[in-house]
């Protein structure tokens, strides 16, 4: 289970341009749950899942997953937290400019004292999931922004993180490949992932499979 308790995100604290992102949010997400957060450009939706992810720290509450407080882990700790825990899929992909799907599906195993055929099997596999295995020896620049997509959400599966965490994904894709992630995501519910994606984006609106709305407004939870 995910809970988070009385969470500030303060930027420019105590200065003439103080801006609160986030405003005592408590919020409880069971494990395998996929959840979707609504709200308007500037709400805090991001920033939530920036925080949840590790990626920036609170100003202040507790964010509990898996019975690890992350918000008091140091940065080192939360690096690999993130790493084996977490899989995030960034709005702009983030892929690595020069290197083939199969590499950059393969980053995030870099550091670990993984052999060969068991890398192998892992990058393949989340390819796989990903139906992007077809385009593996392509370099990311030349894919389609569909395709870029599936290369991201094959690198965010690469580790078996129990979390799945979208931000924004179908910002910079048609309604065709839209379409196609919101099919990801039931797969992502199949394999029991733990799936929370923050959105504006109307499409994700009363998807049945889909466990909980949550909307954000002004930094709050509606």
């Amino acid at each position: 289970m995910t809970k988070i308790t009385n969470l500030y995100k303060i930027y420019n604290e105590n200065k003439q341009n103080e801006f609160t992102a986030l405003n005592n949010i408590n919020l409880e997400i069971q494990e395998a749950q996929t959840i979707i957060i609504r709200g308007k450009s500037g709400s805090g939706k991001s920033t939530l899942l920036s925080i949840i992810a590790g990626l920036c720290k609170p100003t202040s509450g507790d964010i509990i997953i898996e019975n690890e407080n992350i918000a008091k882990l140091p940065d080192i700790n939360i690096s690999n937290f993130r790493n084996e825990k977490i899989g995030f899929i960034f709005q702009s992909f983030n892929l690595i400019s020069g290197l083939n799907t199969f590499e950059n599906v393969m980053a995030p195993l870099v550091l670990k004292k993984i052999d060969k055929n068991q890398l192998e099997k892992q990058v393949t596999q989340a390819l796989k999931i990903a139906n992007i295995e077809h385009k593996k020896e392509q370099k990311v620049e030349n894919l389609s922004g569909g395709e870029k997509q599936r290369c991201a959400i094959a690198r965010a599966l690469v580790m078996n993180p129990s979390i799945i965490l979208a931000d924004e994904p179908t910002a910079n894709l048609d309604k065709s490949n839209s379409l196609i992630f919101i099919e990801m995501l039931k797969k992502f519910k199949e394999l029991k992932k733990t799936v929370i994606v923050a959105t504006h984006d109307s499409l994700f609106d009363n998807l049945e499979f889909v466990d909980r709305y949550i909307d954000i407004k002004d930094a709050k939870i509606e």
